[in-house]
């Protein structure tokens, strides 16, 4: 059995949150833990289109270190840029287009003050 976290978290290279993937299941009416092949392809996709909206919501971060003694442990950064949003964004639009959902409209950064308008 595979459960439908892992299902949808074997699709991306980044590693969602609890947080992100119960919020996602919550929306969508789906039950943590639950056998991937119990839930329909509409919200196995709808799921995967809301989890690109996480990334393309993501904050750009760089690698984190904890250190006690000997033992140390750095974890990878994660870079979004504005190309990688266009992407994300646009990956989830043609799945909420395909199911008949709005999709998210996007216009960029207003010139000059780095804020996202939409």
């Amino acid at each position: 059995m595979t459960t439908i976290e892992s299902y949808l978290q074997g699709l991306f290279t980044y590693t969602f949150t609890e947080a992100n993937i119960n919020s996602v299941f919550l929306k969508r009416g789906i039950e943590v833990g639950v056998d991937e092949a119990d839930v329909s392809v509409k919200d196995k996709e709808l799921s995967q289109a809301d989890l690109y909206m996480v990334l393309f919501n993501a904050f750009s971060k760089g690698n984190e270190s904890v250190q006690k003694g000997n033992w140390k442990r750095t974890t990878g950064g994660m870079n979004v840029g504005i190309t990688d949003r266009k992407m994300f964004r646009d990956q989830a639009n043609a799945i909420y287009a395909k199911y008949g959902e709005a999709v998210v409209g996007y216009t960029g950064m207003k010139d000059g003050t780095f804020l996202w308008t939409s």
